[in-house]
Order: C-alpha cells, then sequence, then structure tokens
C-alpha cells in the first residue's frame, strides 16, 4: 500500500514531536504545558509555537541536485526530479500535529523510483492554518492569574483549555518582513550548522541546508513588495501564491520502500501572543509566516 504520512517536528532537543506541549522560558518543565516560547516577561507580544498547523501540498519530489538554488525558476525536470506526490488542485494535510499525522490521497502519490535523491522539494500554498494557547508568566516564573488562552479562528484569546484551540488562517509571503520583497525578502537559505541556524538546527543534520523560496502563479520569485518598513513596519511580497522548500537531504529509495515519511518542520515564531498589560489576560494570537521546512523519510515495507 503507497503511503504519504505526514507528521509535525519541533525545533527542541532532537524531538521529532507528536506532542506540541513543551514548557518554555518562564514555566518549570515538571507540570509545565506551555509550548516552546520566547515570553520572558508578562506584558506585549512574543513567540510561541503551533499546536495545531495545517497546509496545503501540491507537490513532494525527490530530485538529485538543487532545482531553484538561484533566483531563476525551478527546474524540475533538469533536476532529476521524480514526484512523491503532486495534486494540481492541491490538498490539505489536516493537522499535522495529531496522534495520527496526516495521510493524503493515495491516488496522488508514486514510489519513486529505486535509487540516490539528494534534495527533497515540496510545494505548499502561501496559507495555512495554524493554533495555539498560552498562560501568562510573569518574570519570576509563576503564573499571573493561572488562566489559560486558546486561539479562535479569528485570532481572538478565550479561556479555555489545552486542545480547546481553534486554527487560524495565516501567510508565507515573505521570509523578512524587514527588508523590501525586492531586495531578497521571498528568497532564503539557512544551514544547520552556521549562521541564523536556531530554527533549523535540530530539524536538519549538520550541515544540510533549507533553501526557502516564494514564487507567483507562474513559479516564478515573487520580487515586488508592499509595505512600509521605516518606522517599524514591515513588508510582503506580492502576487505571492505558493512556498517552495528545499532540503538538501541525502535520501535512499529501494526496492523494499512502500511509501515517504513527511516531516513539517511548523516552529517557534509561527504564531504571536499578545499578553496584553501585565494582567495575565491575554489579548489575541497572531500568525507570522516565515519559516517552514520539509524532510522526508523512506516507509519500508517492515514498518
Amino acid at each position: 500500500m503507497k503511503k504519504l504520512l505526514f507528521s509535525s517536528a519541533l525545533t527542541f532537543s532532537s524531538l521529532i514531536a507528536t506532542s506540541s506541549v513543551i514548557a518554555g522560558p518562564g514555566e518549570p518543565s515538571a507540570g509545565g504545558l506551555n509550548t516552546i516560547n520566547s515570553c520572558n516577561t508578562s506584558v506585549g507580544d512574543c513567540n510561541i509555537t503551533p499546536t495545531k498547523f495545517s497546509a496545503k501540498v501540491y507537490q513532494v519530489s525527490l530530485c538529485t541536485s538543487n532545482p531553484m538554488p538561484t533566483s531563476a525558476p525551478p527546474d524540475f525536470e533538469g533536476s532529476g526530479c521524480v514526484d512523491v506526490y503532486k495534486s494540481e488542485a492541491g490538498e490539505e494535510t489536516g493537522d499535522i500535529f495529531s496522534d495520527t499525522g496526516a495521510t493524503l490521497s493515495a491516488e496522488n502519490i508514486t514510489i519513486p523510483t529505486p535509487g540516490e535523491y539528494t534534495h527533497v522539494a515540496t510545494i505548499f500554498d502561501k496559507d495555512f492554518k495554524a493554533a495555539s494557547h498560552h498562560m501568562v508568566y510573569g518574570a519570576g516564573g509563576g503564573p499571573v492569574n493561572n488562566k489559560r488562552y486558546v486561539s479562535t479562528s479569528s485570532g481572538g484569546a478565550v479561556e479555555g483549555s489545552v486542545g480547546d484551540e481553534e486554527m487560524m488562517t495565516g501567510e508565507f509571503n515573505t521570509f523578512m518582513p524587514q527588508i523590501e520583497c525586492q531586495n531578497d525578502a521571498s528568497i532564503i537559505q539557512r544551514t544547520a550548522t552556521t549562521g541564523n541556524n536556531e530554527t533549523y538546527k535540530d530539524f536538519l543534520s549538520g550541515g544540510e541546508s533549507f533553501y526557502g523560496r516564494i514564487l507567483k502563479e507562474d513559479y516564478t520569485l515573487a520580487t515586488v513588495g508592499v509595505g512600509n518598513i521605516n518606522n517599524g513596519g514591515t513588508s510582503t511580497c506580492l502576487g505571492a501564491k505558493y512556498l517552495l522548500s528545499i532540503v538538501d537531504k541525502a535520501t535512499t529509495i529501494n526496492a523494499n520502500t512502500t511509501g515517504i515519511h513527511v516531516k513539517i518542520l511548523a516552529p517557534e515564531g509561527l504564531i504571536r501572543i499578545d499578553q496584553g498589560n501585565g494582567d495575565g489576560v491575554a489579548q489575541g494570537f497572531s500568525t507570522h509566516g516565515s519559516s517552514m521546512a520539509v524532510s522526508v523519510s523512506p516507509i519500508n515495507s517492515s514498518e
């Protein structure tokens, strides 16, 4: 039976997570329920981690070279790419943080030819869905009011329990909102051992790189922006339709391969919480698409 299993991966220790409930700063790990976060005070906005995440997938390919190493349009054929999954209309994964992950339609799945592949290329829709929850902690480490807030579909925050959170819609329309789109905000490279690697260091093996590309409907790079980066503003890329994720991950397919396990990185910062003025009452949640990557591993007949 052909299988394409999607699941979550968090950048925490060496964890490939089926659970996204991990303590963050200001909350002890024993009994802690907050996600990984950067909330070191009880006021203002801070980054947290999704507890639910869904994306629309159009294509997952294994390639023998990078299909888009520069700003030129992707060349899947010339890069020896074979499709593991392809859907012209795209298909929603459903919540990848669920206990079983998410499995897409079998008719769109192909077991690739046995061989050695060097890159994984995945095309997502720019739109995604995500949810989270949060309890505000003070700088001293204790909860401010012992109330947990969960996201609503409109980005609001209401009192609730873990599992009550609703997914809201977000967009991947820039990798660097403080840079004008025409100045390469729609193209990014991160390596697991150098530079700005915190997001990817536990998702990729040493030396592996993530290449992100924001593409228009014709698969050319989005290079025209809107927005004003002056005075703390942000800019986004106009005409964005797809997010292309490329990871230079060696993958071996053999005669026993019956499917592909696709692991999606949905990291801290994909959601932010507005913690309010310090009274412990969260004011709202917001999505911020700037980091997402994909890796794969074969599923063999014995698994």
